[in-house]
């Protein structure tokens, strides 16, 4: 960018240059010095403006001279500049496709969107390969800005899916703001996938029943999320407060987290009593979720801890650092 103003200006330049040259040579009215300055530059083969002394056709000859001279260095640092651009264009694209083909168990953003662009930058904090597909240039560079690998083209087409590597992807999010396109995506990646976890998003009703049946995992209605967050923010604003705190993880130490028992864990068969989560860690253990999908509420203390299961705990960070230390301490 600061070649292109140095370059502009370098044109400017001539040009006034040659508009005060004329005025002082020739005493003629800056207009008509600016005139006879662009057309002497752009080389058009229009008549003078006025006769011009001997001392004006040298300056001309001089003028002609010096703004083909710049000229030529305007369009050759242009070209260049282009050429350079283009160049570096298809390099990194070239890099972040291999980069993408790379992957495995990535997620995949179609559309970069307000929704997308905040939820994106939550997964980055947990350290999640993403890969955002947009068709809009102007958020596909947004993107690539902030670090994202990108894949410029439309979510809907098969080709665009595979570019982002969507048979070696563990989770899609689908938040384009058509149910139809939505609905398409999650056809189309399913066929490709069918151990993919999808989200997407939906206006109503009807297009959450629709996009479940197409093979969404889970469906999210932004309005209905937003009204009943407003609604609970009223009625109980003390329990929003508290959602809040241990949802948002870069203002608060607090947090609401699900932690998943591995299948060599220690603490694997053991029920809450014996493994003495809450005196080793501090983290108050508010649900189990077995293996099968069922959730156990308010566990007692004599609900064991299967392999495979998901512990659902509010603690601090330091907590949960641990809670994982004590899944994977040896036995």
């Amino acid at each position: 960018m600061g070649e292109l103003f140095l370059l502009l200006f370098a044109i400017i330049l001539v040009v006034l240059l040659g508009a005060s040259g004329y005025t002082l040579i020739e005493d003629w009215s800056f207009f008509d010095s600016l005139y006879m300055t662009i057309i002497t530059l752009s080389t058009v083969g229009y008549g003078e403006v006025h006769p011009l002394s001997p001392a004006g056709r040298i300056f001309s000859i001089c003028l002609i001279i010096v703004g083909v001279g710049v000229a030529m260095v305007v369009l050759t640092s242009l070209s260049q500049i282009i050429i350079e651009r283009q160049m570096r264009w298809v390099f990194e694209g070239r890099r972040m496709q291999q980069t993408i083909n790379e992957l495995n168990g990535h997620t995949i953003f179609c559309g970069y969107g307000r929704l997308s662009r905040i939820a994106a930058e939550r997964l980055r904090e947990s350290d999640i390969d993403l890969v955002i597909i947009d068709s809009d240039e102007t958020r596909i560079e947004e993107a690539r800005a902030e670090g994202f690998l990108v894949v410029q083209g439309d979510a809907t087409l098969d080709e665009t899916l595979r570019e982002a590597g969507i048979e070696r992807a563990a989770r899609l999010v689908s938040l384009l703001p058509k149910d139809s396109d939505n609905l398409y995506v999650i056809l189309s990646s399913r066929e490709m996938n069918r151990d993919l976890y999808i989200l997407s998003r939906a206006e109503d009703e009807i297009g959450e029943k629709r996009l479940r049946t197409a093979g969404a995992n889970r469906i999210m209605s932004p309005y209905r999320v937003g009204g009943i967050k407003i609604a609970d923010g009223l009625l109980r604003p003390y329990v929003t407060d508290f959602l809040d705190i241990t949802g948002h993880r870069q203002e608060r130490d607090i947090m609401l987290e699900e932690i998943k028992i591995p299948n060599d864990s220690p603490l694997a068969g053991k029920t809450l009593v014996e493994a003495a989560l809450r005196q080793q860690t501090n983290i108050i253990v508010a649900a189990i979720i077995t293996e099968k999908g069922e959730m156990i509420f308010n566990p007692s203390g004599n609900t064991k801890m299967e392999a495979g299961a998901t512990l659902i705990g509010l603690g601090l960070k330091s907590d949960f650092k641990k809670l994982e230390e004590l899944l994977i301490a040896e036995q």
